[in-house]
């Protein structure tokens, strides 16, 4: 990433986590595969800890300029790490203001592609704050959480999705549909695109595409560690990310459908 601070870059030479294990035979695919696996994980570790760091250097609070540089250089890490081939589409770039991106949700790989394009804060569930470490990760990183089933919830996350884009002045980003699916047959919510009209803050479509779909997919029963084991496994992923028109919401139903209808758009093409 260019303009990346030195600050970043010495701490991240740091040995947080011990050495991974050395295997004797490179053609023992479980044994890449596992080695792997623990980069990706201990990348998550290193760059809470960085967090961590900053926040108590800065009296507890990441600056933007900083934030924004480690959610990137996660994002482009665990990119190499899982070999994933990305390739952005010709079109419109994604703005660099405060914007909320919004796009079709088929894996937890769209996670780090959306974050290698643009440095967002993600919207997730209120239950990934319980976990080890992902939970504090996640909130070092911004994220906004919400319980889906609760009202009081919906507002404070409005609130927070209000002051994300506009007093701290970071880009968000989400998944109106709430869960991954390879069809996404129902409409998109429309909770975020009433936050968006009622702020004056742009919405920006992406929509995702793998290749091999299957392989990268995460839907119905899947399990992560399974499910990253073979992914692991399979070799490159190709990767195509498209950002579509920026728009102001002034009719959340009629948006939310037109951009669902244009983000499913050649799903398995």
């Amino acid at each position: 990433m260019n303009g990346a601070s030195p600050l970043l870059f010495s701490a991240m030479k740091e040995d947080i986590l011990p050495s991974l294990p050395q295997f004797s035979c490179d053609s023992l695919l479980p044994a890449r595969a596992f080695r792997r696996a623990l980069k990706v994980f201990s990348a998550i570790v290193r760059y809470n800890h960085l967090g961590a760091r900053s926040e108590h250097r800065h009296g507890g609070q990441i600056p933007r300029s900083e934030l924004q540089e480690l959610l990137q250089l996660w994002a482009l890490e665990v990119i190499s790490t899982l070999n994933l081939q990305v390739q952005r589409c010709s079109g419109y770039k994604p703005l660099p203001t405060p914007t909320l991106f919004v796009g079709n949700h088929l894996s937890y790989l769209d996670i780090p592609v959306l974050m290698s394009q643009v440095p967002v804060v993600l919207l997730g569930k209120a239950e990934i704050l319980h976990w080890p470490i992902l939970g504090a990760a996640g909130r070092r990183a911004g994220m906004v959480f919400v319980k889906r089933d609760s009202d009081g919830s919906r507002r404070q996350a409005a609130r927070a999705i209000s002051d994300c884009l506009g007093s701290r002045g970071m880009s968000l980003g989400l998944f109106p549909s709430g869960t991954t699916s390879l069809d996404e047959g129902r409409p998109w919510r429309t909770g975020a695109f009433k936050i968006a009209m009622e702020g004056g803050f742009p919405v920006q479509p992406f929509r995702l595409r793998y290749k091999p779909m299957l392989t990268a997919a995460f839907v119905g029963q899947d399990a992560l560690v399974p499910h990253l084991f073979r992914l692991l496994k399979a070799g490159p992923i190709r990767v195509t990310i498209e950002f579509g028109e920026p728009v102001l919401v002034t009719n959340p139903e009629n948006t939310a459908k037109e951009l669902w209808t244009w983000s499913r758009a050649n799903l398995r093409g």
